[in-house]
């Protein structure tokens, strides 16, 4: 039929060797010493009408744009599937490998050997899934979901995302086949204490989904702008590895399971999509923030650094002198970068929006952790009734935080390698996007 949907699902095994590195935190020093649970890429391939799209998510912390070219590029010779509609979102689980090197691992080794093993699951869990592509049904909608995600920088929790985007990908005869969760939340319910690799809470919510939904349904977890939301610990203290005593397996099994019960619960409002499919890409440029000198900075470096003690001193003023050596290498390790960089001055950074047309559904694609107010803006100028927010997708800028975050400063703001102002241009050409998307209404290849 020319107006079906045609849907592929397929997922490989991504877990590095036991006794690597593990990325995400600057307090662990330990390698892995388990597996709690494997880490997987999951890949859906949408046809429709000459038009094909892949959505992968992938359990690590992040990728590169380095990264995401290699494997996109590996993909597309293999299917056809245009480059730019292939997206790379990863979970950003912190009991996952190094993937990459930038302000919260400076200079952790990387595997070479892993990551091209990682690049060839991905990529063969994107080709499997295109070969896979059969006739489906395509349901889709926004459930509410409370209880799990907290803004770590506001007094009173708040904004977050209310809502958790969810796919439903049906057989023929109306049994489930694959189910996709989007929902913003920084995957760190376990802390830099947990030496076990895991998918954190998602790994309940996916178990959860497919007990629920039957034998060989898939189930996939994509993040959203998360940049500032967590399960409730301050990102002050948890940077410097203080860990608070809720940061349990326990804690990620109860939270999971909560987010799989709101999409359970959600299931019958969900939208049957007409076969309608479309891709627009803009690349809009970020103002990088500027900074000292790179010779200053590294004296600012040394300095705070000499006022560190060896122990367990957990005092206000040590906890102070903490931070201020962490924000201290972070703002040289930007500055350095800043230095190196052969853009003419004012410097920018080039990045990559996608927003993608999924019948009624909006999807855009953000490349780093967002904060969560510039995605709520995005939702509120977006002419689709369905807009789902994709982060940490084909590359890591890392945190870009909102005007009002950036007046009290903090652990973000400091780790954020472009101003406020960054913000704005990203929600500003992702809403443009999502009006050319609507507008346009048809299928574009």
């Amino acid at each position: 039929m020319p107006d079906s949907w045609k849907i592929g699902i397929a997922s490989r095994c991504i877990t590095p060797p036991v006794g690597g590195q593990m990325a995400g935190f600057d307090a662990r020093k330990l390698p892995s010493n388990d597996v709690h649970d494997e880490l997987h890429a999951r890949a859906l391939v949408f046809d429709a009408a000459d038009c094909t799209v892949a959505l992968i998510s992938v359990e690590v912390i992040a990728v590169s744009a380095q990264f995401s070219a290699r494997v996109r590029e590996r993909i597309a010779s293999a299917t056809g599937i245009p480059a730019a509609h292939i997206i790379l979102s990863a979970t950003h689980t912190h009991c996952g490998p190094v993937t990459l090197n930038h302000f919260f691992n400076q200079g952790q080794p990387l595997d070479e050997v892993y990551l091209e093993t990682l690049a060839t699951g991905i990529a063969n869990a994107t080709i499997e899934a295109f070969e896979r592509r059969r006739e489906r049904t395509l349901k889709t909608g926004m459930v509410p979901v409370s209880g799990i995600a907290v803004n770590r920088r506001t007094a009173d929790g708040l904004p977050v995302d209310p809502y958790a985007g969810v796919l439903l990908i049906e057989e023929g005869n109306g049994q489930p086949a694959a189910i996709a969760v989007l929902y913003a939340c920084h995957t760190t319910v376990l802390g830099p204490n947990t030496l076990s690799i895991t998918q954190d809470f998602p790994f309940y919510t996916l178990e959860k989904l497919r007990a629920s939904l039957g034998v060989g349904v898939d189930a996939l977890y994509f993040n959203g702008a998360e940049g500032d939301l967590s399960i409730g610990h301050k990102s002050d203290l948890s940077a410097v590895g203080i860990i608070d005593s809720f940061r349990t397996f326990e804690t990620a099994q109860l939270l999971g399971k909560r987010l799989a019960d709101a999409v359970l619960s959600g299931l019958p409002s969900l939208v049957t999509e007409p076969a309608t499919l479309d891709v627009r890409t803009a690349h809009p440029n970020l103002a990088l923030k500027q900074y000292a000198p790179l010779a200053k900075m590294t004296r600012a470096k040394t300095e705070a650094l000499a006022q560190l003690v060896d122990g367990g001193d957990t005092s206000p003023e040590m906890l102070a002198k903490r931070q201020r050596s962490l924000f201290a290498r972070i703002e040289e390790f930007y500055a350095k970068l800043y230095e190196e960089s052969a853009e003419p001055e004012p410097k920018h950074l080039r990045v990559e929006c996608v927003a993608l047309r999924l019948g009624g559904m909006a999807v855009v694609t953000l490349p780093g952790e967002i904060f969560v107010r510039i995605a709520l803006g995005i939702r509120e100028g977006s002419p689709f009734t369905r807009t789902c927010l994709l982060g940490l997708a084909n590359d890591y800028i890392g945190y870009v935080p909102d005007e009002q975050a950036t007046a009290t400063s903090g652990y973000e703001v400091v780790a954020s390698r472009v101003p406020a102002a960054a913000g704005l241009v990203l929600q500003r050409a992702a809403i443009d996007l999502l009006v050319e998307l609507h507008a346009n209404g048809k299928v574009s290849a």
